[in-house]
């Protein structure tokens, strides 16, 4: 089987999804072929030419391709971090594809001056033409002598993020209209989100042999004929290994895992976890461990990456007691256990280098409003405690829920400012309400993106608290706060937290 990860999104680790999924099909007996166009596709527009002459800067990236891209001797410095980040965006914005289409770009997005992900007219447009995709030249050289092969018949398509959308589809009716026999099913975590929302997801149907929501593992087995015998360890193929001269765009090599999918607290209102009710599916902790330690020794990571929505405090205290070898990092709750000093500096000897925490927001009223279930007595401790251990912390707050008024903001503000000596990093965003979300019942929505597969709503805040306001407010408030813009300031652009654990040493030097 032929599975496939479309351009573009953050290409700085393989698809952990492909990696389960292929551990799957290889434990039924079923060959797999990985292809990441994320990583492939993006470096392919690399090696295309200027899209204009006059074109200086976009010259002068090229000429130091080689050394750009290369990750092997690490800048020393964050501002040459930041400096080598944008020259890799100016490699791909550039190119001549790029420049021809009008297409916006970089490691981490894609979106089509003409074409929106979010209209169901639109994914068939580009599935009916695929030539016109900026990656088209890219994934029919690629893909076409993969297809020829007998192993090759049946074809996963997964897609994540919206900025795969458009050449996801491409490649779906490319595979279609060039290799008619071939059988393709489409899934991923933005299937699964359009598939649950409220909107008519019926066109989708005609674009793949089937449409897959939920866990895949068991599903993608039974489509190539196969019997279901169980997850396997994942397996990431030659994508480490490579016959193409550069690795992931990251200071590190990161090994991704998901010891879970779903969320176990599944109650905060602005989630959409909590309207798409996806089932929380575990692994047992013994096979977590187990499968952490044949990874590792096999593809020999900097970093793994545990991609779960939250790991469990149960794997987190077996990775305490069984360390995985590699520092390892993952979004976790604010848990009580991480009140007490000394399991902190456990935590931090298991190779925790760093951790993404939900805090949403610096006023308590809001977080109970959120449902939550923390307290910032308890968050204030857990921060000192992971600072003093040295365990990375990267928080995120939201700024305009419909609890939240200015006096609310001003009280994150102000926490944040308090606290920000214990803050690595800080991720400030603007409230996006889910399309589904129950809290749509009691306000005035109305549509924020056009298009009839639109994730988000618009709405009218109760207390006139605008995003125009917000936006202000984050210039103006936030962001005037020196401790505060400082954090903002050392946040890695694009790769954000993947790169994040990595900056440590920056961190020293301030």
């Amino acid at each position: 089987m032929l599975l496939i990860h479309p351009p573009q999104v953050r290409n700085c680790e393989p698809p952990v999804a492909l990696a389960h999924l292929a551990g799957a099909l290889i434990a039924a007996g079923e060959p797999v072929t990985l292809v990441d166009g994320a990583l492939e596709g993006f470096l392919w527009l690399t090696d295309q030419p200027c899209g204009d002459s006059t074109d200086l800067q976009g010259k002068r990236v090229r000429r130091k391709k080689d050394c750009i891209l290369s990750f092997s001797q690490n800048p020393d410095s964050f501002d040459k971090y930041k400096k080598k980040i944008s020259d890799i965006r100016l490699l791909a914005s550039t190119s001549k594809p790029v420049i021809e289409r009008g297409t916006k770009i970089s490691p981490a997005d894609y979106q089509d001056p003409q074409l929106s992900p979010l209209k169901s007219q639109d994914l068939f447009y580009s599935w009916t033409h695929p030539e016109e995709n900026v990656y088209f030249p890219w994934f029919s050289l690629r893909l076409k002598p993969l297809l020829k092969e007998k192993d090759n018949l049946h074809v996963g398509v997964s897609m994540g993020f919206l900025s795969q959308a458009l050449t996801g589809m491409a490649i779906c009716g490319w595979i279609k209209k060039e290799f008619p026999h071939s059988r393709v099913i489409l899934g991923g975590s933005l299937i699964n989100s359009w598939l649950k929302g409220p909107s008519d997801t019926s066109s989708l149907y005609k674009l793949a042999d089937k449409i897959h929501h939920g866990q895949g593992e068991k599903d993608i087995v039974q489509f190539t004929g196969r019997e279901y015998k169980g997850p396997g360890i994942p397996s990431f193929g030659d994508l480490y290994n490579r016959r193409i001269s550069k690795d992931y765009l990251s200071p590190g090599r990161i090994l991704p895992y998901s010891a879970a999918l779903g969320c176990s607290w599944k109650r905060c209102t602005f989630c959409s976890e909590t309207w798409e009710q996806n089932r929380h599916c575990e692994k047992s902790s013994d096979d977590v461990v187990r499968h952490l330690s044949v990874l590792s020794q096999k593809y020999n990571p900097s970093l793994i990456h545990i991609c779960d929505s939250e790991i469990s405090p149960e794997l987190i205290d077996r990775l305490i007691q069984q360390p995985p070898g590699p520092q390892w990092y993952g979004f976790s709750r604010f848990l009580s256990s991480m009140s007490s000093r000394e399991y902190c500096v456990k935590l931090a000897r298991s190779g925790c280098r760093m951790l993404c925490l939900g805090l949403e927001s610096g006023d308590q009223k809001v977080l109970n409003s959120l449902q939550k279930g923390i307290r910032l007595e308890l968050v204030s401790e857990i921060l000192k405690n992971l600072k003093e251990a040295g365990i990375l912390t990267y928080v995120y707050i939201m700024f305009g829920t419909p609890a939240e008024n200015r006096d609310g903001a001003l009280r994150t503000r102000d926490f944040i400012g308090e606290h920000s000596q214990y803050i690595s990093f800080l991720n400030a965003a603007v409230f996006n309400m889910p399309i589904a979300s129950r809290e749509d019942d009691n306000l005035n929505s109305m549509e924020f993106y056009e298009g009839d597969l639109a994730i988000y709503k618009n709405f009218i805040h109760p207390e006139g608290w605008s995003r125009g306001e917000i936006r202000t407010f984050l210039q103006k408030d936030l962001k005037k706060i020196t401790e505060i813009r400082d954090i903002l300031k050392r946040t890695p652009p694009v790769f954000t937290s993947s790169h994040a654990p990595f900056m440590a040493e920056f961190l020293q030097k301030e």
